[in-house]
């Protein structure tokens, strides 16, 4: 079936809650045939505090009783972050703007509660797509991740059938392994064959970031200095890697809280537990890698986690596969998350599956997706 390519604008705000990516992308639901521009426009202190404080009640909540009143807060700043970035990048690259037919948006993950044996998972992304499609004048897609969950799959990762989109668009060789480190770790495996297997890896850069916070040091670790100077305490990463969620079956997925590994850390210096955090998300990235029976000829990394040079040294030194970040490739890294949101709307318009077994354990491939209009 030929299809219409379309104008999408992908919206995006990570659990590492930095502030919101918008991205264009032209598309037909299947190729990418225009990666488009794209802006970041940070949270203000104030409105991060605002969804950091949403999170923290989302954690104790679980789904149990009434919602959390923070929520209402949580909701009207992403709403208004979102309008701002949108008309921004609409503002600010006219031509794509005119032709403009739909937009996808994530919203805020709080809470994501995987499905685990008889137990449905649960996974809540804020954000009222009703109103920025009345906000903005466009068809806003939104909640990607519900039905997958509803029909037992894990509800992430979702961005797995985009990285097959860009390794295609980029002409790149296979087996080639995409992994993004963001809040949470996950990765896709194009095998030779083109078949398509993902899984969330486990921690990303969110315990590293938490005992930068701790230690006052910021939000993170710049380029990965305090990592790279450290040494890394191994027995204690081989008991993380024991924990319960590298003993469930891939396709899996993880909650950026799910690894709160930083009062094992008292003992430690700043720099080796920084190392230790490191070697933690680079190791739970090669046993899932391991788990996919491929060895990849590359490893793109994408997500924050790419400047953190000791994460990208770890890669080297543990994977026979020649590990690149997005840039090398000629991709816009702090845009893909974006652009996937863009391409899952295009191919939620066409009822195109967005999720599949190898990716989300899902029992047979699915569409997704909720669709607000204007009016």
């Amino acid at each position: 079936m030929n299809r219409p390519p379309y104008i999408a604008l992908g919206l995006m705000s990570g659990t590492s809650l930095d502030g919101v990516d918008a991205a264009f992308l032209k598309t037909d639901g299947e190729r990418i045939i225009q990666l488009g521009p794209s802006l970041c426009l940070p949270f203000s202190n104030s409105d991060r505090t605002c969804l950091e404080h949403a999170t923290r009640e989302a954690l104790e909540w679980q789904f149990m009783g009434p919602r959390p009143a923070s929520f209402e807060a949580a909701e009207a700043v992403i709403l208004k972050t979102h309008i701002r970035a949108v008309r921004k990048l609409c503002n600010d690259d006219p031509v794509w703007g005119k032709d403009l037919a739909l937009i996808g948006f994530h919203g805020q993950t709080v809470l994501h509660r995987p499905a685990m044996q008889a137990r449905i998972g649960q996974t809540l992304q804020l954000g009222d797509g009703q109103a920025l499609a009345r906000a903005i004048g466009k068809p806003v897609w939104f909640d990607f991740r519900s039905d997958d969950v509803q029909a037992g799959g894990q509800g992430a990762p979702l961005a797995p059938i985009f990285h097959q989109a860009l390794v295609e668009h980029a002409g790149l060789a296979r087996p080639t392994a995409v992994l993004n480190i963001g809040g949470v770790g996950n990765v896709t495996l194009i095998s030779k064959a083109g078949r398509v297997m993902a899984s969330d890896t486990g921690p990303g850069n969110g315990p590293l970031d938490i005992w930068m916070a701790r230690n006052g040091l910021g939000a993170f670790d710049p380029d990965g200095k305090y990592a790279a100077a450290g040494t890394p305490h191994f027995p204690l990463v081989k008991s993380w890697l024991e924990r319960a969620f590298f003993g469930r079956p891939a396709p899996r997925s993880a909650d950026r809280y799910d690894f709160d590994v930083i009062n094992d850390l008292n003992d430690l210096s700043i720099k080796d537990g920084a190392a230790s955090l490191a070697a933690f998300t680079v190791l739970a990235a090669v046993y899932t890698l391991n788990e996919m029976r491929e060895a990849p000829q590359s490893l793109i990394v994408c997500g924050g986690g790419r400047h953190n040079r000791a994460m990208m040294w770890m890669l080297a030194e543990h994977l026979d596969a020649q590990v690149k970040t997005s840039e090398d490739v000629g991709w816009n890294s702090d845009a893909i998350e974006a652009q996937a949101f863009a391409y899952l709307a295009v191919r939620a318009k066409w009822r195109l599956p967005i999720s599949f077994p190898m990716t989300t354990g899902v029992p047979k491939p699915m569409s997704g997706g909720r669709l607000a209009q204007p009016f």
